[in-house]
């Protein structure tokens, strides 16, 4: 989710730690060079061209070798999503994606951003450049110090002696909660779980995550009703289900491999229902790029039937379903019920009090196929409902993954072969992340285990999570930032509010591989540790070390880098960092031997986490091994050891006049924090980011067409928060709502606008208005070739 623009332009900052209010800061500035042109959006995902844009980012940037192992036995995880990996007997010729192909890029890239580099540019002037452009040039090669008291305004070269001493300095001067711990959900297991040790070694359970601002309306949902945070499927699942359900996803982007399983399902007679405010191309057909047909034209169609839902309509439209499914009687499955859940005699209540065209209003599709997707549910005799953040980041995310769970065991599809709930993660370990410790409430159990294992005081109250500690930054309650990977100022909301709150740490610290906005917007001072990514080769004391990472469906698997690159930098493994910040600060005697050798690291796991038992025998079978999963057994351990049927209210989302509900995404050519290019292929658009995908016949009402440069305005009791300068696409779009790419409008959301119960950004269905600037696209002046 990196920014490709340079957002706001603000004044310098002052040793205050309290912010002004929005309404007093200085509006960003626009991006002069942005300028999309518009071609067709297209019907078919992958195929030849994802070969071909594959191989025009891995051939320059060396990454053929590495591409061979990738997601293989003995070679490393993609460093992409989490799709779950298929049995090592079912593996492809070669398994990575497109967008896989562009992350190790990424990494494998001979570019380097060494000191001369920092020695160019002073933050003022990173501040000016696109995280596109930053993340071109090239890895990190040494640690990097910047010092605002110096006057300098440049990062300059430090060595790792003094960058670890320099850290222990801060931690043992400030109060424990003073401090915040923020995980990538790329970082992998061994990486997460010295983050969380190291955070409790302090004293504080600050530990925000990625999974805070993604998929922590999905763990709270689940965690209610079934007991557990995760999906209940695994990958054959997928392949066998009579009927797959797909919520607010798009994976011809995110998760292309997910299509070679949908085409599985649809071959073994599955039928597959989309559920979108747009037309995605990779819910519509797919083009196996490892198949002999795709050479000869043929595609495979994906989505039986299409549903346009209007933003932040699920809820109404689950709600509608149930009711229906309740009411017709022929599939809800009693013996289930009586068994395994609770609430029953109140969800039906409730569901039968509904106002059918108070649904209708609210989800937008037609009565028709409303009942055309029960009848789907009635003929299959199992049911797989998937989504991504397109449901989870509402405000009322969380009751709407509820329902969807609602319509699964009301019909008794959960515990069964290719039934289930499937939340599909974005980045490769952010499941991972959190079955590690990374969580600011984290069990007692767990944490009794911390104690008795490593022998120190573990505090219980609760940390801050994402969203909280950027309040807690905005407030002057934080004095040290430690970010194990991402770029965390571009992926949050309110990016002005971020950007000085960022600033206003005495410290902050970035383990990273190459440059990106984050470090644009330093505390008074600030470190940068260049880390070892996924697919180098990590040699420590006892020889090469492996990883671990953990997928979607909840299955463990080690990942081993092997290139010998980078020749002349000076880098450590993100393990190797934070145990020796927690050995130079804190002086305990089980923080080198962590280092010296992963397995003991592994060690500690096996004794702290339940289903690592074994961890490190177990890590040499092909495939690794799958965790507990309650749900999957039909086991739910909620406290009253019940499956909860749950009643969750319409809660739409009244629009004011010329008010448009607005919806965050990325383009094909982003990954999360990373811009690989300025396309956006799937959706016709190229060249620019700064785009606003509007219904025809909203545009009418609204009185703008196709061309027209806007601003985006959301307005709040602090102030307005504006975008300016966005090219008006008429795109097929549910009507009421509008899609965006982020981070572009990250700076519209108020920092204190997140979902109930679970605390996400509301990134997807922001109400905003449109101000026409009176200017055409055709006015705006190019992006000259030194800013692509």
């Amino acid at each position: 989710m990196t920014g490709v623009t340079h957002l706001t332009t603000l004044v310098a900052m002052t040793n205050a730690r309290k912010l002004p209010p929005v309404a007093d800061q200085v509006n960003p500035v626009a991006n002069r060079y942005d300028h999309p042109r518009i071609g067709e959006n297209e019907h078919v995902a992958t195929g030849v061209p994802a070969v071909f844009h594959a191989l025009q980012h891995a051939v320059p940037n060396n990454a053929l070798p590495s591409l061979l192992t990738i997601n293989k036995h003995k070679g490393f995880d993609c460093p992409g999503c989490a799709w779950p990996e298929p049995d090592q007997h079912d593996l492809n010729i070669v398994e990575f994606c497109e967008n896989g192909a562009k992350a190790v890029a990424e990494e494998t890239t001979p570019k380097k951003a060494g000191p001369d580099f920092w020695a160019q540019y002073t933050v003022e002037e990173l501040r000016e450049k696109t995280d596109h452009w930053l993340g071109k040039v090239g890895r990190i090669t040494h640690p990097l110090l910047y010092d605002r008291d110096s006057g300098d305004g440049h990062y300059r070269p430090v060595s790792w002696a003094d960058a670890f001493a320099l850290i222990a300095e801060e931690l043992q001067g400030i109060e424990p909660d003073e401090a915040v711990f923020y995980t990538s959900g790329k970082a992998v297991n061994e990486a997460a779980y010295a983050i969380q040790l190291l955070a409790r070694r302090m004293g504080t359970n600050n530990l925000p995550d990625c999974s805070n601002m993604c998929h922590e309306s999905t763990g709270s949902a689940l965690s209610a009703t079934l007991g557990l945070g995760k999906g209940s499927v695994t990958i054959n699942d997928f392949h066998t289900t009579d009927l797959l359900i797909s919520v607010g996803q798009n994976p011809g982007t995110n998760h292309p491999r997910a299509l070679t399983a949908y085409s599985r399902c649809k071959e073994n007679g599955g039928h597959i229902i989309a559920i979108n405010p747009m037309p995605e191309a990779g819910l519509m057909a797919f083009r196996e790029p490892q198949s002999a047909k795709t050479y000869l034209g043929f595609k495979e169609k994906i989505s039986d039937d299409y549903l346009q839902v209007r933003l932040d309509g699920d809820r109404a439209l689950f709600l509608a379903v149930n009711k229906e499914l309740v009411a017709r009687d022929t599939v809800i499955d009693h013996w289930f019920i009586e068994t395994y859940t609770t609430g029953y005699k109140d969800l039906t209540a409730h569901l039968a009090s509904l106002d059918d065209d108070e649904l209708a209003a609210a989800h937008g599709i037609p009565r028709s196929q409303v009942l055309a997707m029960v009848d789907a549910i009635e003929k299959a005799d199992s049911t797989i409902i998937t989504w991504t953040l397109g449901a989870t980041q509402h405000k009322n995310a969380v009751a709407t993954i509820r329902e969807m769970t609602n319509t699964l065991l009301l019909t008794g599809r959960i515990g069964k072969p290719g039934c289930g709930t499937a939340p599909l993660r974005g980045h490769s370990n952010v499941q991972g992340d959190r079955t590690m410790g990374v969580w600011e409430k984290s069990p007692e159990s767990f944490l009794a285990a911390i104690e008795q294992e490593f022998g120190f005081p573990v505090p219980r109250k609760h940390g801050y999570d994402t969203v909280a500690s950027l309040q807690a930054m905005r407030d002057g309650k934080v004095k040290f930032f430690l970010s194990l990977g991402g770029n965390l100022v571009r992926v949050a909301s309110d990016t002005s509010v971020l950007e000085r709150g960022m600033e206003s740490n005495n410290l902050t610290v970035h383990l990273s591989t190459k440059p990106n906005g984050s470090h644009a917007w330093p505390g008074r001072r600030s470190l940068i540790l260049p880390v070892r990514a996924r697919t180098d080769l990590d040699m420590q004391k006892s020889g090469r070390q492996s990883v671990t990472v953990e997928d979607s469906a909840g299955k463990v698997h080690a990942s081993t880098g092997t290139r010998r690159a980078n020749r002349g930098a000076d880098l450590r493994s993100e393990v190797d960092i934070l145990c020796s910040i927690g050995r130079e600060t804190f002086g305990d005697d089980f923080w080198q031997p962590m280092i010296d050798n992963y397995d003991v690291l592994r060690d500690h796991i096996a004794r702290t986490i339940p289903g690592f038992e074994n961890f490190n025998e177990r890590l040499t079978h092909p495939g690794g091994f799958s965790l507990p999963n309650g749900p999957r057994e039909r086991r739910f351990t909620t406290p009253d050891g019940k499956a909860h049927l749950t009643v969750n209210e319409i809660a739409a989302v009244h629009l004011k006049p010329g008010e448009l509900m607005m919806n965050t995404v990325r383009t094909h050519d982003q990954y999360n924090s990373t811009v690989y290019g300025m396309d956006d292929r799937y959706r016709g658009i190229k060249g620019g980011r700064r785009v606003v995908l509007i219904n025809p016949a909203d545009c009418a009402e609204l009185g703008v067409r196709d061309g027209d440069i806007v601003d985006l305005v959301s307005d709040w009791s602090d102030g307005e928060r504006r975008a300016p300068d966005f090219r008006v696409v008429e795109y097929d779009h549910s009507r009421g709502g509008c899609t965006t790419y982020f981070p572009e409008t990250n700076v519209l959301i108020p920092l204190d606008h997140a979902a109930l119960e679970s605390n996400t950004p509301v990134s997807k269905s922001m109400p905003i208005h449109l101000e026409p600037t009176g200017t055409r696209a055709e006015d705006m002046p190019p992006m000259p070739a030194s800013e692509k």
